[in-house]
């Protein structure tokens, strides 16, 4: 054969390959099916005494609770964890410090 030919067989012999383990390949190695998990529903209601609210080092950045009267109470804390607001009887309300 001369050079001529021998580059376009190649290439023929190549696509037919490809084609042929691209049909086959299914029937020697068949792929498993793969479902997805179920999903795990939220509960509709959550109970609980109080709520903290915390940041990323853990410290108390607010909660949320209900005092002796049954009113729910408010509170946030700033970084050196002193009550900045609270809801309980008299609001106390502190401004924010200029940043």
């Amino acid at each position: 054969m001369s050079r001529f030919f021998t580059r376009p067989f190649n290439v023929t012999v190549s696509i037919a390959a490809g084609l042929l383990g691209g049909t086959v390949a299914p029937y020697f190695f068949p792929a498993a099916s793969v479902h997805a998990q179920a999903q795990i529903l939220a509960p509709k209601t959550l109970e609980a005494g109080t709520f903290r609210l915390v940041n990323e080092a853990g410290h108390l950045a607010g909660s949320l609770t209900i005092n002796a009267a049954g009113s729910g109470v408010v509170t946030m804390f700033d970084a050196d964890g002193k009550v900045i607001f609270t809801s309980d009887n008299k609001p106390v309300v502190k401004p924010a410090v200029g940043r």
